[in-house]
């Protein structure tokens, strides 16, 4: 019999009682640079930089996978109905103090 414990609370969710809920999480770095029209020129371009930045890749491949848990992340997380309930609310975690925009008075 498998047993599922929830991510969040770590109490035992009992599945022919409860029901279990599953939250997959990707998390990956982003960058905003405008892309534009390709001219044959900036092909020829590209393919040499291409080719630079291979031969840099190779050069650094033992430490590129530690770079890399830091630029992407995949999660599958378990809850327990109490936590997928708190989790809708508040998603990111977030204090909800924070939430109150009080004035410096």
């Amino acid at each position: 019999m498998i047993h599922y414990i929830c991510d969040r609370c770590k109490r035992q969710i009992d599945i022919a009682e409860q029901t279990r809920y599953i939250v997959h999480i990707e998390i990956q770095s982003a960058t905003d640079e405008p892309i534009g029209e390709l001219t044959s020129s900036d092909m020829d371009d590209d393919l040499d930089q291409l080719t630079e930045l291979h031969e840099f890749l190779e050069s650094l491949h033992d430490e590129s996978l530690d770079e890399e848990s830091q630029l992407s992340h995949r999660g599958r997380y378990d809850l327990c109905p109490d936590c997928h309930h708190q989790f809708l609310k508040n998603p990111l975690g977030r204090d909800s103090l924070l939430a109150f925009g009080f004035s410096n008075n």
